[in-house]
This record gives C-alpha cells, sequence and structure tokens, in this order.
C-alpha cells in the first residue's frame, strides 16, 4: 500500500449496503469517530484477512493473545506505515497519540464491561453465530464463515442453530443482561461512567450495533431484557454514524 495520509482501518466487510458490523472492529472505528480522527477503511473479505496482512509485514496474534486466528480485524496502518493488529493494543496506541478526548483506559470498569459482555456472548454464541452468515456476509466471507465455524463445532452451522441454538440460550443469559443493565443504572447512565463516553461502552455499543445489524430481533431481546442498553445505544448514535 502507499503512504496514506490518514489512519487506515481493516474491516469486513457486510453484503448489501457496505458498512462495519463486526463487534471487535467496531470499538476501534468508536474511539477514531469519538477523537474526530481522519481515517479510511480498507475492507476485506474474511479469507483475504490473513494474506493481505501478512503481507504487510504484521507478525501473527502470539498464543497468549486469546485469538483464535492469527491475524485478524481490527487493524490499523497509522500515518507513518505502523501497523497496529488486536483492539486493545489499538487502543493504547491511540490514546497515547490521540489523548483528547480520553478514553479512561484504566477505568475499573473496563475489566467488568468486557466480563459481562464475554458472558452474554457465550451463552447465545449457538444462537447468534449461525446468523452471522445468512444475514451479514458476502458469498467468499459466508463460505469461509460457514467451513471454519464448522470445523470448530464439529457440525454445520444450520444444524448448530437447529440443536443448540433454542431458547434455553437466551435464558442462560437473561442474568447477565440485567447485571449489564445494573452495571448502566449505577452512576446514571446513559454511559458506564454517567454522562462520560469511556472505551469500556465500546465494548458494549459495539455488540449492540452488531445485533442492530443482524435483525431478527435480537436487538430488541437485548434491550427487552436491559432497557438501559437501548439507552445506551440511542445515546451513541452520533458515534455510529460514520460506519464505511
Amino acid at each position: 500500500m502507499s503512504e496514506a495520509k490518514e489512519i487506515v482501518l481493516f474491516d469486513l466487510p457486510s453484503k448489501g449496503r457496505c458498512a462495519a458490523w463486526t463487534p471487535n472492529p467496531w470499538k476501534t472505528r468508536l474511539i477514531l469517530n469519538y477523537k474526530h480522527i481522519p481515517y479510511t477503511t480498507y475492507w476485506l473479505e474474511y479469507p483475504d484477512v490473513e494474506p493481505h496482512l501478512k503481507s504487510l509485514g504484521i507478525p501473527p496474534n502470539p498464543p497468549e493473545a486469546g485469538i483464535l486466528s492469527d491475524y485478524s480485524v481490527p487493524t490499523i496502518r497509522l500515518p507513518d506505515g505502523t501497523c497496529i493488529m488486536d483492539s486493545k493494543k489499538i487502543a493504547a496506541a491511540l490514546e497515547e497519540r490521540y489523548p483528547d478526548p480520553p478514553l479512561h483506559l484504566d477505568a475499573p470498569e473496563l475489566a467488568k464491561a468486557e466480563d459481562l459482555l464475554g458472558g452474554v456472548l457465550r451463552a447465545l454464541a449457538t444462537t447468534l453465530l449461525p446468523k452471522v452468515p445468512r444475514t451479514l456476509l458476502n458469498e467468499s466471507s459466508r463460505v469461509y464463515f460457514n467451513e471454519t465455524r464448522e470445523q470448530r463445532f464439529g457440525m454445520p452451522m444450520e444444524q448448530l442453530e437447529r440443536e443448540k441454538g433454542g431458547e434455553e440460550n437466551w435464558v442462560a443469559a437473561r442474568p447477565v443482561v440485567e447485571q449489564i443493565g445494573e452495571f448502566l443504572r449505577a452512576k446514571g447512565g446513559p454511559f458506564i461512567l454517567g454522562k462520560e463516553v469511556s472505551y469500556a461502552d465500546f465494548y458494549l455499543i459495539g455488540a449492540l450495533h452488531f445485533f442492530k445489524r443482524m435483525g431478527e430481533g435480537v436487538y430488541e431481546r437485548f434491550v427487552e431484557m436491559a432497557p438501559e442498553l437501548g439507552k445506551l445505544y440511542e445515546a451513541s448514535k452520533e458515534l455510529l454514524v460514520k460506519d464505511d
């Protein structure tokens, strides 16, 4: 790639109008939007992520990072050519270079937001994952997603949804979603720290937008369980405008 004057954000496209949908890249995109940092998006279909990022000389994710793929998005390329992969590393780098407005990366609420959201996504994995190729992905990414997740779960996505994607998953997720609602109420909302935006919010906002893009009533089910999530999403609409 030629020298860029803006940050380049590598992200996954969606079918239909090409716009951001996946939660982890949204965490980075929300930082860029919140801090008004100029950037462009370079779209990579799932099977193109590894070869393209590898071609930029980026080392693979280390095993201790706990990331399932050697190469992943979000990845950014800074104007000086430096490439950074992994949303946490990107957040730290952007906060160092662009400190205002602050992300409050040292707030204890950040770890709690990550933990609570992780609990929800684990409970609903077999409900939500089969919807992704059906509702969001272009053909090459759809094939890749189905094949790799079939290897991971030992069955096709359709079977996974049919056999393990039932209502019991929503029942298991409800207590954790309600805890998130309590978490958002603790300092008065609509954000986790009250009136001030922080990086902890971006975990939840990115996930909520993912649910919204997915359709099939998923977002509405979350808001029904914790109305505070709807308030957070509505308060964040301006940060979601730039999505391509």
